[in-house]
């Protein structure tokens, strides 16, 4: 029997010393079911008692495939919807930053959806990098996926893939400098730093002839990186004409300056203009005052810029700060209370608005410092 191959399909005995191996080791099991090989099944036949083998019956590679595939889909189809939930809240995260950026949502709301979304997405991927997923976990987070998705779209009105991508690029887009504008007036938005003087302080201050700071509610006004605001005032300076006026702001540098947070804000530029102004001859003022939030800054914030008494247009207010180097940044700008800050360049450039977009309503006009 040990030399005798089996090429059909039906039960043939074989002897006991004559089984393989591993089914020698495994004859309890045999003797109460069979056993399934590469090649062979064995049984013990219930009857006789004797051993028996057949040749096996392999199904064709399609209909293995098949199960395979279908095993396969069972087990990752609860992965496959978790995945297109979690492209889908990335999409609404980068619209809600872009519809952000475009001033179609206000910064909170973009924030707080940003910050759900991401915690959902986190979940989402943390559920997918699972080797066995419970039905109620995948569930659960479809659920919770899918209830964000179809809020957030409604609010920031989104229908299709295509108004994803639309919200994006248009928040992102350079055409006319657009997006370069809102960024720079973003940046320009940063609160003025007031610090407090000890009685040390205070007696430097007055050591210093020919200087004069910047006071705001009993405290001094501090550049960028931490020095006091120091006005350098021209005794012999005169109120300049708009046209003398604008040949300064020409060739002045002020504006070229690197707008950076920790060394260079709107009141260094304010500074420094004035003080290119008094020793060009001009009599300049510093001014401080508090916008009201806009679209793209949440809260009320100090800014500072310059005005100018011209002999021929009156009082003239002049904002050069800029986060756009080689670009002229010097505006001027109808500051009233209650009115919206919206700044007009003076020497406007290709591919640039003349008009800059609004950086809210102007509170209080704090200080006129002369």
């Amino acid at each position: 029997m040990a030399n005798d191959w089996i090429t059909d399909h039906k039960w043939h005995d074989i002897k006991s010393q004559d089984l393989p191996d591993w089914v020698k080791h495994r004859i309890r099991e045999l003797n109460q079911h069979s056993l399934i090989g590469k090649s062979f099944e064995y049984r013990r036949e219930p009857t006789t008692g004797r051993y028996q083998r057949r040749l096996r019956r392999h199904p064709p590679r399609v209909v293995v495939w098949t199960k395979h595939a279908v095993a396969w889909g069972k087990r990752n189809t609860g992965k496959g919807f978790i995945l297109l939930t979690a492209l889908a809240t990335i999409g609404i995260i980068l619209s809600a930053v872009g519809l952000s950026i475009g001033g179609v949502i206000s910064l909170p709301a973009a924030i707080v959806i940003s910050l759900i979304g991401l915690g959902i997405l986190l979940w989402s991927l943390r559920t997918l990098s699972k080797h066995r997923l419970t039905l109620a976990r995948i569930v659960m987070v479809l659920l919770i996926s899918l209830v964000f998705i179809m809020f957030s779209s409604a609010y920031l009105d989104i229908r299709s893939p295509q108004d994803v991508r639309d919200s994006i690029l248009s928040a992102f887009s350079t055409e006319k400098g657009e997006f370069r504008s809102t960024v720079d007036m973003l940046v320009q938005r940063a609160e003025l730093e007031i610090v407090d003087l000890s009685s040390t302080a205070q007696e430097t201050i007055e050591e210093i002839k020919n200087t004069k700071h910047v006071y705001i509610d009993g405290g001094v006004l501090v550049g960028a990186d931490g020095h006091y605001i120091t006005l350098k005032n021209n005794p012999d300076a005169t109120d300049p004409s708009w046209e003398e006026l604008k040949a300064f702001l020409l060739t002045d540098e002020t504006d070229s300056q690197r707008y950076d947070y920790s060394t260079f804000v709107c009141a260094d530029f304010a500074e420094m203009l004035h003080n290119n102004a008094e020793a060009a001859g001009f009599r300049a003022a510093f001014v401080t005052i508090q916008l009201g939030p806009c679209s793209y800054y949440p809260i009320s914030g100090g800014h500072a810029l310059n005005a100018f008494e011209t002999t021929d247009k009156g009082l003239v207010y002049i904002d050069c700060t800029s986060s756009n180097q080689g670009v002229n940044s010097d505006k001027t700008v109808d500051v009233q209370e209650g009115k919206e800050y919206i700044p007009r360049s003076i020497f406007p450039e290709a591919g640039w608005e003349s008009v800059w977009e609004s950086m809210g309503v102007v509170q209080e006009i704090e200080v006129i410092e002369w």
